[in-house]
């Protein structure tokens, strides 16, 4: 004779399941990165008139502008900042933004460095 899982324990777990991958899916849209901001901002135009940091990019040797800002940043000139980032998809129904929006996880490093010096030195 078979015996039968309960119905509150076959409920339990099948709520139990559909949380997990809720919890699980939600972490699928979001990664984190090390971004590399310099010790000043300067003006730039993206979708208008703003200031965007300058971040290093490692592969090409170069500063570029970023044109996003950081959740959670508090931007202070006069240092090369190291930082460890969480990336959130915002989708592309959002016109005028960036794919993703930025979130502050970690300062890795702040170093001093000159905001005279254009462009700044490498890190």
């Amino acid at each position: 004779m078979k015996k039968h899982m309960p119905l509150q324990t076959k409920s339990i777990l099948l709520f139990t399941l559909i949380i997990l991958s809720v919890i699980i899916g939600c972490g699928w849209d979001e990664h984190i990165e090390t971004l590399t901001i310099g010790p000043y901002e300067v003006d730039c135009v993206g979708a208008f008139e703003q200031e965007c940091y300058l971040e290093f990019n490692e592969e090409s040797q170069e500063w570029h502008l970023f044109y996003e800002g950081i959740v959670g940043f508090d931007f202070e000139p006069g240092f090369i900042w190291t930082l460890k980032v969480k990336l959130k998809d915002r989708g592309t129904e959002i016109q005028d933004v960036g794919r993703y929006a930025y979130h502050l996880v970690e300062i890795i490093s702040k170093e001093e460095a000159s905001v005279d010096e254009r462009p700044p030195r490498k890190p």
